[in-house]
């Protein structure tokens, strides 16, 4: 019984960070630093190490991405995600037979022997890395499908009413331009705030200055 109702409480928790769009964030951006460091890592390789390279700079637009607020790069970031799983796996299937057959050259063959065991430590670490990148990239990829579900919600629902500074930090992941006047008049308040977001909201942006034009 007593197993029965912590079982019961943990399913509740965990459906209830699903639906919480700041805790998914933040569990987002972890996992974005993990990769960073799996890449850093991996790069140590001898070889077969530009595909972490890559991962590399996908995990660092990813924080571009998500501290400037733009729609158009949160979404790049999808596409660049999508196309870094597909890179894994054809990096998989191309090398990592070899890389993994690089200890038996070790025991014989003068390719064995020119090789020290610092190289295949490298090259073995390489693919570790990769392996742990892939693990997490398929986890942020679903957990970003549960965050783009929860911005679309949020923006469906006009009653709503959030921080203005959470929805620039996070309007990339918003499908279209929050319609409620009041966040925009709040937002508009915040000329610093406002005026870094706006750029990214080309319907805002250009009311900003139609609003300045009827003032002169």
């Amino acid at each position: 019984m007593m197993i029965c109702c912590c079982s019961q409480n943990l399913r509740d928790a965990f459906q209830a960070c699903l639906r919480d769009y700041d805790k998914l964030l933040y569990v987002a951006v972890i996992l974005i630093y993990i990769q960073i460091g799996c890449a850093l890592t991996g790069s140590l390789g001898a070889l077969y190490n530009g595909v972490l390279l890559a991962n590399l700079g996908i995990a660092l637009f990813a924080l571009v991405a998500i501290e400037s607020g733009s729609q158009s790069l949160g979404r790049a970031y999808a596409v660049l995600l999508f196309c870094a799983i597909l890179l894994d796996i054809s990096w998989f299937i191309l090398f990592s037979h070899d890389i993994w057959n690089m200890s038996k050259e070790t025991d014989g063959g003068e390719e064995g022997e020119s090789r020290g065991m610092l190289f295949i430590f490298s090259v073995r670490l390489t693919l570790a890395m990769e392996m742990v990148g892939l693990f997490v990239r398929l986890w942020s990829s679903l957990l970003w499908i549960q965050i783009y579900r929860l911005g679309v919600s949020n923006v469906g629902n006009p009653s709503d009413l959030r921080d203005p500074d959470f929805d620039l930090k996070n309007g990339f992941l918003s499908p279209s331009t929050p319609s409620n006047p009041l966040l925009r008049q709040c937002s508009h308040n915040e000329s610093d705030d406002a005026l870094g977001g706006a750029i990214y909201d080309p319907a805002y942006y250009y009311s900003l200055f139609e609003d300045r034009q009827q003032w002169s």
